[in-house]
């Protein structure tokens, strides 16, 4: 009996880690051409085809994953990379999307930054092994693509959420290693310790997080504990792990409530930064079992999020109120994660969020304004493509 298409990614994987990257070549292409639409092994294989310093072919590769699994941020990014020299326009474009799902990386934003840069690196963005051994679930042979650093933190919340806090603490760790001048990460990591019963620790990361989004300004470094983050993460995970041995925390709906509602009171008031405390405090204080304040304040959390400038961490909010209680959302939702969306430049996920939000009873001059804001995005998602078909010519 063959081996399953499971079978093959497991050894074409294992081989690329220890760089046979011909032979994993072979055996990645030997599950495109049995499924064809399989948006991972596509992927794989561009990255194994740009260790071999074959860029054209990385670059369909990569092309033909981003058609099966789009806005995939390591695709993106790769995509980026590869054609900074060759199509300097495109990759821009590619540098401002794959930023989403990799907001500190310095060459995305040089990338990014296009007509100005003019050094051009012929190295894959991606490390050296070209997909994470834990985006395969290999007992029941089921591919997944590679989990984009906003889907991370969606399920890091999620577990939260549920009361998992060790294993939300730990995906957290990984995020914060990558990233670790990332503000989003560091409070997403406060959330979930404080989530776990460590409010001391938690507020030395927001403290952390504050400083990293106000390091434009004259913040003084004395204010900041130095935190050294494989240290701390370490330990906090050991701490939270502990938690799987103790009675779960309760937690209190009445007091979670009174920080909701002053969380709307401040988002009313503009008080956009006291708001997004108020809202995560909230979510950290509602009993278990819970949802329909968690989504309410996630929604709040967004709304808060978005107004402070702060898009890709409220697309995160929105998301993770969508997970815990897809048929709840409303269209009022869908429109916020939209114009979230948009204001990233990524405008077909936008005129996705404002076509749903049309279903989902909008008032009359809401509808106008969806509608406006959608004829906008379909324009401007014309003009990038018009714009990248020209240089590919």
């Amino acid at each position: 009996m063959g081996d399953s298409i499971g079978d093959m990614l497991q050894k074409a994987t294992e081989l690329a880690i220890s760089e046979n990257h011909e032979l994993a070549l072979d055996k990645f292409e030997q599950v495109v051409s049995i499924d064809p639409e399989n948006a991972n092994a596509w992927y794989c294989r561009g990255v194994s085809l740009s260790r071999l310093n074959k860029i054209s072919e990385a670059i369909a590769s990569f092309e033909k994953s981003d058609k099966f699994f789009p806005n995939h941020g390591p695709t993106l990014a790769n995509l980026a990379t590869l054609l900074e020299k060759e199509d300097p326009e495109r990759a821009s474009d590619l540098a401002r999307a794959a930023l989403i799902s990799f907001p500190d990386n310095e060459k995305l934003k040089q990338i990014s930054s296009y007509p100005e840069s003019n050094e051009f690196p012929n190295k894959v963005f991606v490390s050296a092994k070209p997909i994470l051994e834990e985006e395969f679930d290999y007992k029941d042979s089921h591919i997944e693509i590679g989990i984009t650093q906003n889907e991370k933190m969606s399920n890091a919340q999620d577990l939260t959420s549920t009361g998992e806090h060790s294993r939300a603490v730990s995906i957290w760790k990984g995020l914060l290693e990558d990233t670790p001048n990332s503000p989003e990460v560091w409070r997403g990591l406060g959330d979930a310790l404080i989530s776990a019963g460590y409010p001391d620790r938690a507020e030395q990361c927001r403290i952390k997080a504050d400083s990293l989004s106000v390091s434009k300004n004259d913040y003084s470094e004395a204010e900041v504990e130095d935190i050294d983050a494989t240290e701390a993460l370490l330990q906090a995970v050991e701490d939270s792990q502990s938690l799987q041995q103790e009675e779960p925390v309760i937690g209190d709906l009445e007091e979670a409530a009174g920080w909701y509602n002053m969380g709307i009171n401040l988002l009313t008031e503009g008080k956009n930064d006291e708001a997004i405390s108020s809202f995560e405090k909230a979510i950290g204080g509602c009993p278990r079992d819970e949802t329909s304040l968690k989504v309410k304040a996630q929604n709040g959390r967004g709304n808060a999020l978005y107004n402070s400038g702060r898009y890709s961490e409220s697309i995160v909010a929105y998301h993770t109120a969508i997970s815990m209680d897809p048929e709840s959302v409303s269209g009022r939702t869908l429109f916020n994660m939209g114009s979230s969306y948009a204001a990233v430049e990524m405008f077909d996920d936008a005129v996705k969020c404002f076509s749903q939000a049309l279903e989902r009873g909008l008032e009359k001059d809401e509808v106008e304004v969806c509608e406006k804001h959608i004829s906008r995005c379909r324009m401007l998602s014309r003009e990038q493509a018009k714009r990248q078909s020209r240089l590919s010519r």
